[in-house]
């Protein structure tokens, strides 16, 4: 007698064609993953008993690797809400983290390929300081010295350069802090991360300059700020306050974030005239304490000095450098076309600007516009100052807080809340794009990939000798402002033939920006080598360098040069 068996019947095609999409969306909102895949494994096995396609199985075995993954991160997300302080502290050590990776990726960039690291240096040891920039930089750097007992030159760079380091991942923190109050943890963690792998960040903390510290006390300024909205305290108030004192310490520019910041803690906090007293009180205290250790340090300063650093960088901040640009003159948005953008990326620029655009228009956001404000304003000062070099990224790094900071709460409050999905998907394209370029950047201020090195190279392989730079390279060779000196030298190594190319097309220019202009336009016949990097031409990173011919452009050197401007 035999025995039949009914043959299973096959689940229908749309349930196979949905299998890998319906199903993940379906068990990403449910924790009941395994028990609907249950059903698709049994149908499976049917399919293999019966040899039906192996296409059909894999569709059903992928379709449950793929959900299941997907499954993970609301799963691993509702975990952490559970625990707010645990998910808090993970997302800060890994901004930390990765701010820190890229601060000391190539931390031994060119020592004086950044014309003012010297300066600093030298302050560092013995020299006094001229005030130029206020003195909290050079007071931490002598810290850091004096506990690392540094005795050369070099170690008292690294001294300089791990301040920097260490403020630009304490601001990314800070940012993080502030920018969670306002968004979602998850989007306010990835747009933490934007910031700090973004190249105005990533590239800066490279530097033995004052931007660290700018970013630090701005995005401290912030912090500080969001406390004292939520509680009115005594704590919070001082914290406000010295938190206020620090940005001018830091940089002088830093005072007009300071009186921002003040004036609009009066509007919306209220604190009164006690508590405005207490504030103001902690930040005179903060700022003298900073000047009185930094004369404290050094011998042969007063504060005669002081005043005379400051008025001289006013009147820098007024004029310009040797190329000047005004913004009423017809030129205007220099730093939005060629910093800003730089600075974050093109495609962060539009994500942030479009969210940011949605939550102001279509829901009336108070923090999105206040940030978004704060964008502006820095962005219009900025501007109206001739202080401007296409090339110097610095400036526009109070902007880039602000702006990402709207970008992150827009990004959270009005994208998110119409399309979960949407808004995740252009944080992590604008993380996956501003990152690349963050770390693209930051990867070619190797000495060994670095653009100059490879000039000199090229010059020393060939036997040259008798050459100059017109600015410093970072090697020992002969480099001179003066441009009046060039004929007695066979070839120049330029660095600044776009700044005077393009000065010769602006207006109201001193006369040897046009002089120097029209020499570039003729050697631009006797160009020997060229080199350059995509992601070059930031801030110090990977400049274009061009090597001119002097003998045979020897023509092109005006006989005359303007008396003034030099």
């Amino acid at each position: 007698m035999e025995t039949s068996y009914a043959r299973p019947q096959s689940p229908p095609a749309a349930t196979l064609g949905m299998t890998l999409a319906e199903l993940v969306r379906v068990q990403c909102s449910s924790w009941a993953l395994e028990d609907q895949l249950e059903a698709h494994a049994d149908a499976c096995l049917a399919m293999q008993i019966n040899a039906e396609p192996a296409s059909a199985c894999g569709t059903y075995i992928r379709g449950r690797v793929v959900a299941y993954v997907f499954s993970l991160g609301p799963r691993f997300q509702e975990r952490l809400v559970a625990r707010p302080a645990a998910l808090t502290v993970a997302s800060l050590a890994a901004i930390v983290g990765i701010s820190l990776a890229l601060g000391f990726y190539n931390y031994d960039f060119l020592y004086g390929a950044h014309a003012d690291e010297p300066m600093k240096v030298a302050l560092v040891v013995d020299k006094p300081h001229n005030y130029f920039h206020p003195p909290l930089l050079i007071v931490l750097a002598r810290l850091v010295a004096w506990f690392g007992s540094a005795s050369s030159d070099l170690e008292r760079l690294w001294a300089g350069r791990f301040v920097s380091v260490m403020a630009m991942a304490a601001g990314s923190a800070l940012f993080y802090l502030v920018l969670k109050r306002y968004a979602d943890s998850l989007q306010a963690f990835i747009w933490s991360c934007v910031f700090a792998t973004s190249p105005a960040i990533a590239v800066h903390a490279h530097f033995f300059k004052e931007d660290a510290l700018l970013v630090f006390a701005i995005c401290l300024g912030l912090h500080a700020l969001a406390r004292l909205a939520e509680r009115m305290d005594l704590r919070n108030l001082v914290y406000f306050g010295i938190a206020l004192g620090l940005a001018p310490s830091a940089k002088y520019v830093g005072l007009l974030n300071s009186v921002g910041l003040f004036a609009f803690a009066l509007w919306h906090c209220r604190p009164g005239t006690r508590g405005a007293a207490i504030v103001v009180v902690s930040a005179l205290a903060t700022m003298l304490a900073v000047l009185l250790a930094s004369l404290a340090s050094e011998s042969g300063t007063g504060l005669g000095d002081v005043l005379a650093g400051l008025a001289r960088e006013l009147k820098h901040a007024e004029d310009g450098h040797d190329l000047k640009e005004w913004f009423w003159a017809g030129y205007g948005l220099t730093h939005l076309r060629h910093h800003l953008l730089a600075g974050i990326t093109a495609m962060t620029f539009l994500i942030g600007l479009g969210a940011i655009c949605l939550a102001l228009a279509r829901d009336r956001n108070r923090q999105v516009a206040a940030f978004a404000a704060g964008a502006l304003i820095w962005l219009f000062l900025l501007e109206l100052s001739p202080l401007k070099i296409v090339g110097q990224m610095r400036y526009v790094l109070p902007v880039v807080i602000y702006f990402l900071l709207a970008a992150g709460i827009a990004s959270s409050c009005s994208v998110a809340s119409r399309s979960r999905a949407g808004a995740m998907a252009l944080a992590l394209v604008a993380l996956t794009v501003t990152a690349h370029a963050g770390i693209s950047y930051v990867r070619n201020m190797n000495p060994s990939r670095d653009t100059r090195t490879k000039a000199v190279e090229f010059l020393t392989a060939s036997g040259t000798v008798n050459f100059v730079s017109d600015y410093p390279i970072g090697y020992p060779v002969a480099q001179t402002w003066d441009y009046r000196t060039l004929a007695s030298h066979d070839y120049l190594l330029s660095l600044r033939f776009e700044r005077y190319l393009r000065g010769g097309e602006l207006r109201r220019q001193d006369a040897q920006v046009y002089a120097l202009a029209s020499m570039y336009h003729c050697l631009n016949g006797y160009v020997v080598a060229t080199f350059s990097q995509l992601y070059g031409d930031y801030g110090f990173v990977a400049p274009t360098v061009k090597i001119y011919d002097l003998k045979r452009g020897a023509s092109c050197i005006p006989p005359a040069w303007p008396a003034s401007g030099w």
